[in-house]
């Protein structure tokens, strides 16, 4: 039998398919052009919300679908957090949270594996609360996971293909390409967001040391100097008109100095406490302790504990901040006699406390006041406690003192 001569049903046949594969080559080879050209742009954008916008407007276009959503884990909560939702009538969507085990997304989170469903209402993993939600009928969806060093950190869900059409393999390889890029851009989106509000964080302590080292130097070292000059001139005045008064009041102004450099150093101490860095926490708040009681009007005692270990330089640094802040805070506002600061060692763990027999003062009410003007203080001394992995609380009432206490693991702080 002589082969077919073209024109003859089995070429036809031969070269539509070989058309079709064609196509569908170059189909697949303008799909990957284009995530190639989605992955070069994510990368250059660095503002999280405009990303995860990005991202899913992308991976919704690219797959030829009708809508799609980006859910990110939040392991405070431990849930997924629909965070963009495109298409479908998805808002009402917008920022609800499920649990991470819960439907097919919780599933490839938890499995951190790509899949296709077909039909999605007979799939036992399909969250049926999330479907009633929204006036849309979800028929088939392919999600990937998004794992950046390891680990999954969301999900990117893309719903009903325009076309009607099941999605297919070549599309879950699609996805998931596209979902391992958006990992890596979302990370860096996220430690680029936590850098400028650290920054600004810092920048913010920075202001609130100025206007307190502001507010130190009027009320006391400037006050002083003040006091010194206006004795200064009322002693020239005795020199003329009764000479014999000068020596007392001579030695009244040398008081008055001695408590001004007194102050001062002490103001340098706070500022930077050299003594920390070279000898230690427990030296430090020994030299702390002695230098208030002489300049302050209340009396420090500090108890400390035997056999402490010396921890990290920045855990040491952190605690002695935390305690400067709560005398700070009862100097200011407590009008206290007395304050005792403690340091001892349960089992693996560093237990500070700062007391004092002051007036107290109403917690939430403190709280509310320190969000609203950004100041340092309790908050400051919460995110203290947290950079130690400890925890930090507070104990006051009305006229009862005040009590602050900062519990560090032993385990995380100490030296390698």
């Amino acid at each position: 039998m002589s082969p077919s001569k073209t024109g003859e049903p089995g070429t036809s046949q031969e070269s539509g398919a070989l058309r079709d594969q064609r196509d569908a080559l170059q189909r697949q080879i303008e799909r990957f052009r284009v995530v190639q050209q989605v992955s070069q742009e994510l990368v250059s954008e660095l503002n999280i919300d405009r990303l995860l916008g990005n991202i899913l407007r992308w991976a919704v276009q690219v797959m030829e679908a009708q809508a799609g959503a980006l859910l990110l884990l939040d392991e405070m909560t431990d849930e997924l957090v629909f965070e963009v939702v495109e298409g479908g009538g998805g808002e009402k969507l917008q920022d609800k949270r499920m649990s991470r085990h819960q439907g097919i997304a919780g599933w490839v989170l938890d499995n951190e594996q790509a899949v296709i469903v077909d039909d999605t209402l007979k799939d036992q993993r399909f969250y049926a609360d999330i479907g009633a939600s929204v006036d849309y009928a979800t028929t088939s969806m392919i999600c990937a996971p998004m794992i950046s060093h390891a680990k999954a950190i969301g999900v990117l869900q893309i719903l009903n293909k325009r076309s009607n059409e099941r999605f297919d393999e070549s599309d879950k390889e699609l996805l998931i390409m596209l979902a391992a890029q958006s990992a890596i851009a979302i990370r860096n989106a996220q430690l680029y967001k936590e850098l400028r509000e650290e920054r600004d964080r810092l920048v913010a302590v920075e202001e609130d040391v100025r206007k307190r080292l502001a507010r130190e130097l009027h009320d006391g070292p400037a006050q002083l100097v003040a006091a010194i000059m206006m004795n200064l001139q009322f002693v020239r005045r005795l020199l003329k008109l009764e000479p014999h008064k000068a020596d007392a009041e001579l030695e009244r102004i040398a008081n008055l100095a001695r408590q001004t450099m007194r102050q001062l150093r002490t103001m340098l101490f706070e500022l930077r406490p050299v003594i920390l860095e070279t000898k230690g926490l427990i030296p430090a708040l020994e030299a702390y302790s002695g230098r208030l009681t002489e300049t302050e009007r209340f009396t420090v005692h500090l108890a400390v504990g035997d056999e402490l270990p010396r921890l990290t330089r920045q855990a040491e640094s952190a605690i002695f901040a935390v305690v400067q802040e709560a005398i700070g805070n009862a100097k200011k506002h407590a009008q206290a006699d007395n304050m005792w600061i403690t340091v001892r060692r349960r089992d693996d763990a560093l237990h500070v406390s700062v007391r004092d027999d002051g007036e107290g003062f109403n917690v939430s009410d403190t709280l509310a006041d320190y969000e609203s003007h950004g100041s340092l203080g309790v908050i400051h001394m919460r995110e203290g406690a947290e950079r130690l992995q400890g925890t930090f609380s507070m104990e006051t009432t009305i006229g009862t003192g005040t009590t602050v206490r900062l519990v560090v693991p032993l385990t995380s702080n100490l030296p390698t």
